[in-house]
């Protein structure tokens, strides 16, 4: 049909080896690819200036995820989720179709940013400056934010990019000049959004929902058949609405967007065309991962300990100087300074809070020392154990379909000697293989109607504290899991308290997703996973599930062991069998009891 807008790739010469552009982390496009970056602004600058009721703006094409519930480009949701306000969205959250149906949407936001690209690229005045732009916006691809990846050193996890209002560019104009950040808060009538607004029914609307999203797209999708809520079945050939492929009659599907090269794009790494053998491409991804990512937990927590060693180091001069009123005696590089910079900040904010309680314990913790000891591996009280971790266990069978409370679960690893498993940490893992610890989360998506986080300790923390956002940032708080829940009330199951009432829902509105309305009357659960072995590392010595029994607690769990094996690689393979550790959580709110079938 004439009139819908199919998603296509990327105009684009593969190059003779099938080559095509590729999607950079945004941080590496902004140091080293300055031309792209300076286009990115500018093509997002001048989306913000499109007619929002062109399907392709932003503001459509963003409406899409969630609000403003209005059908796109004429595609009416699913009849079984409509809802009774009328349109109920396209939402596959909780469902097997979630990454192969947002790989289509990011495609469609490129195609209409790469677009806008080409058009700014025009404007520059004629000669080298627009041959130089036209140049670049031809290989031009949405950028990505990795923030699990290792930052460098120093620096900020959060990029530059995304927290300054304001930005340097050379606008079309030839001319160098500031401009208000696209990045970090896009203005568009009747919303403005900026970093932060991830709530799933207004996230495509902030900037950062994008960069996070093109961050996902690499990840396989998987493909194989699903029982969603209601018994209905959901295949790879289930079609992905709202967005019409290359032919506008059809709708995508999962079987047709498992190649990133369908859309004219790629990843570092994810270059095939460089490799002839699959075998060594995969081997390539595995280093690649390795690289970004680290590789043991072994490795990594040694590595992770000199790095604090020595920022804590930087840090206590930093102090130690500002104490003294004593100048450095060299200027400290852009690291050092960035780590000076947080140690001084950090220091001020306890001494505006000692001098607010005027309690001895506040003034303690304006004092310029670590909450636990930073220990050199050898000295770790784990590493003195001559014990492994734990015995891994055979897994208890669980039951089908029976609800999870907060358990304790194991599962084997196998280590290899690429990278080595450092010397003083190897007789933890007799054989190359270890007992890797984590924590499952298990809970109704919808209970509490809203989001809500769940945040895992392992150890004391301030319970008392009046604002439990300070949890987040607490030394002993391991992890957290994020559950983006939905207001699922009707107005009249909020009213009972009259006046009351209605100031209640001048905040709290009922979601009009269908397909969430749908999940919480099925009491749809979700879980989550936070690992331990890391933390353990540096806190214990002999058994772990005592240790656990005694310093475990939670804000809202499930705790599991698993046999791990390290490759050659040095990449940990995981058994798949967990054994569920209830002694840990029996008692405890919430937890998993002994005996309880999961």
């Amino acid at each position: 049909m004439s009139g819908n807008v199919a998603i296509t790739e990327i105009p684009t010469t593969p190059g003779s080896d099938g080559a095509v552009p590729l999607r950079r982390e945004l941080r590496d496009l902004q140091q080293n690819f300055p031309d792209q970056y300076n286009l990115l602004v500018l093509g997002l600058k001048s989306m913000e200036g499109q007619d929002e009721k062109a399907a392709t703006s932003y503001y459509q094409i963003a409406g899409i995820h969630g609000m403003p519930y209005k059908p796109w480009n004429g595609v009416g949701s699913k009849t079984d989720w409509q809802s009774s306000s009328g349109f109920g969205g396209y939402c596959t959250h909780s469902s097997i179709l979630f990454l192969p149906w947002h790989r289509p949407y990011l495609a469609l936001y490129e195609q209409s940013l790469y677009s806008a690209v080409q058009e700014v690229a025009k404007k520059f005045p004629q000669g080298t400056l627009r041959d130089k732009y036209v140049q670049a916006a031809k290989t031009f691809r949405t950028p990505y934010f990795d923030w699990a990846s290792q930052p460098p050193r120093g620096s900020s996890a959060f990029p530059s990019a995304l927290t300054s209002p304001n930005v340097q560019v050379v606008d079309v104009d030839g001319k160098t000049k500031s401009v208000t950040n696209p990045l970090y808060r896009f203005a568009f009538h009747p919303v403005n959004s900026s970093p932060g607004d991830i709530s799933q029914e207004v996230s495509a609307f902030d900037p950062l929902f994008w960069l996070h999203h093109f961050s996902m797209s690499p990840r396989p999708a998987p493909y194989s058949t699903f029982s969603a809520t209601g018994g209905e079945s959901q295949t790879e050939d289930t079609p992905l609405a709202p967005f019409w492929d290359k032919s506008g009659s059809e709708f995508w599907t999962s079987a047709q967007v498992k190649d990133t090269l369908t859309f004219g794009y790629a990843y570092p790494e994810t270059q095939k065309w460089r490799f002839q053998d699959p075998k060594a491409y995969q081997a390539e991804i595995r280093r690649a991962v390795t690289g970004l990512y680290g590789t043991n937990v072994f490795a990594n927590f040694v590595a992770n300990v000199a790095q604090r060693k020595e920022e804590h180091a930087i840090a206590a001069k930093a102090l130690a100087a500002h104490a003294n009123g004593a100048p450095a005696a060299t200027a400290p590089t852009q690291e050092e300074h960035a780590i000076e910079v947080k140690a001084l900040a950090t220091h001020a904010k306890a001494n505006r809070t000692a001098a607010a309680n005027g309690t001895a314990a506040a003034a303690a913790a304006a004092a310029p020392a670590e909450k636990k000891p930073l220990l050199p591996v050898a000295q770790t009280a784990l590493a003195a154990s001559q014990a492994p971790i734990s015995k891994p266990e055979q897994p208890t069978e669980k039951e089908e379909g029976s609800p999870l409370a907060p358990t304790t679960t194991t599962h084997p690893h196998r280590l290899t000697n690429k990278p080595p498993i450092p010397s003083s940490l190897q007789h933890l893992a007799p054989n190359h293989t270890y007992t890797e610890w984590v924590v499952n989360m298990r809970a109704q998506k919808h209970g509490l109607s809203g989001s809500f986080r769940l945040l895992v300790f392992l150890g004391p923390f301030d319970q008392a504290a009046a604002d439990s956002e300070t949890w987040e940032t607490e030394f002993n708080c391991v992890g957290r899991v994020s559950v983006l829940g939905r207001d699922h009330h009707s107005d009249s199951d909020s009213d009972s308290d009259g006046a009351a009432a209605g100031e209640k829902n001048k905040t709290k509105t009922k979601t009009q997703c269908a397909k969430c309305l749908a999940d919480a009357a099925h009491e749809l659960m979700v879980s989550g996973t936070v690992p331990l072995t890391s933390a353990l590392l540096q806190d214990i010595a002999g058994e772990v599930v005592p240790h656990l029994k005694a310093h475990l607690a939670w804000k809202v769990v499930l705790v599991a062991s698993t046999g791990v094996t390290i490759g050659e690689d040095g990449l940990p393979d995981y058994s798949g069998e967990y054994t569920v550790w209830p002694e840990v959580t029996d008692g405890k709110p919430a937890g998993l009891t002994v005996g309880e079938q999961v």
